[in-house]
């Protein structure tokens, strides 16, 4: 069903013999987004199911790796097997783009979850898009409006109630944990401004492929030269199942929904949008295992949502150029 979802088919009624409307495109972007934010809310989840019976660096190895290849069948399947000859410059990028995002962003991410519970680690992820609007303005040059600065500002004051509550009677591991929640959320603002720029290039489902491919290229070379001694993992039916469902559900189908929706609107739009991850992870921890959160942390959360919505409950001044922008193939 999800194949059939991600087919050529799709991408031809998406963006083919179709008049441009770049209000429906946004909407479609949107949606998108928040389809692809709703399978990344589930990586918590699968980590928190693995439990300790995989390291972090093996699982991160594995799930990029095992998306990678499950993208491979999608783009032949659309495009034909010379869809992955891309220029050397495109492919320099995403050399780039797995060096400096991936490795960062999944190891810290990783270890967080591992460190401390997947529904903290996630808000913690999630202060990502207010370092989206400051990163948007610099490398894309999107504009950082008043209401904009106001939101930011709530979210972090958010975010600190939230992690000074917990961090009052917690051990020294789960502070690192918390520290490692955090950089985690600023090498994921990265993604979107890489993803962005790798679109005006590349077709949505090769910028998916390539980023994930060097990306397990390079997680691997470090956890072998740095990490060899802290790895294990004893597969048996259910982890196997488990690491599979991370790698389609919240990597390859994640990461395609989300590429696609952010080719159609703003990144530091796309960013908050994508925090429907933090709500779904919350609402399928207390479905799944029964997780709660303390009255400051839920305070502290929606404040952090409450920022996000201020800066897009309408849509912003740049909506529209992004979606009539040359990334669209």
């Amino acid at each position: 069903m999800a194949v059939q979802f991600l087919r050529g088919d799709l991408m031809s009624s998406l963006e083919r013999d179709k008049p441009w409307d770049g209000g429906k495109e946004r909407k479609l972007g949107i949606a998108l987004v928040l389809a692809g934010g709703i399978c990344w809310g589930f990586i918590g989840i699968f980590v928190q199911a693995l439990g300790p019976v995989i390291d972090t660096f093996t699982l991160s190895v594995l799930r990029l790796g095992i998306a990678s290849v499950l993208m491979i069948p999608i783009i032949i399947y659309q495009s034909g097997i010379k869809a992955f000859l891309i220029p050397a410059k495109s492919l320099l990028f995403f050399i780039i783009f797995g060096l400096c995002y991936w490795p960062l962003y999944q190891l810290s991410y990783f270890s967080s979850i591992q460190m401390i519970s997947a529904n903290i680690a996630v808000i913690l992820l999630y202060t990502a898009p207010f370092y989206v609007i400051v990163l948007a303005r610099i490398f894309l040059g999107e504009a950082i409006t008043k209401k904009k600065v106001a939101a930011a500002i709530l979210g972090v004051a958010g975010v600190w109630i939230m992690f000074a509550s917990w961090a009052v009677d917690t051990t020294p591991t789960m502070l690192l944990g918390g520290i490692l929640g955090l950089g985690a959320g600023f090498f994921f603002a990265t993604y979107y401004i890489y993803v962005k720029k790798a679109l005006n290039a590349s077709d949505p489902f090769i910028t998916s492929f390539y980023s994930m491919f060097f990306g397990c290229i390079f997680i691997a070379l470090a956890t072998l030269v740095f990490f060899r001694d802290k790895l294990h993992y004893q597969p048996d039916v259910r982890s196997v199942m488990l690491i599979v469902g991370i790698a389609f559900v919240s990597t390859t189908l994640g990461n395609t929904l989300s590429i696609m929706g952010i080719k159609r609107m703003e990144a530091g739009e796309a960013g908050v949008f994508g925090l429907i991850e933090p709500i779904t992870t919350l609402v399928a921890s207390w479905l799944i295992f029964g997780s709660l959160l303390k009255g400051w942390q839920i305070v502290g959360a929606l404040l952090v949502l409450f920022g996000a919505y201020m800066i897009y409950r309408q849509p912003g001044p740049g909506a529209d150029d992004a979606a009539h922008s040359p990334n669209r193939q």
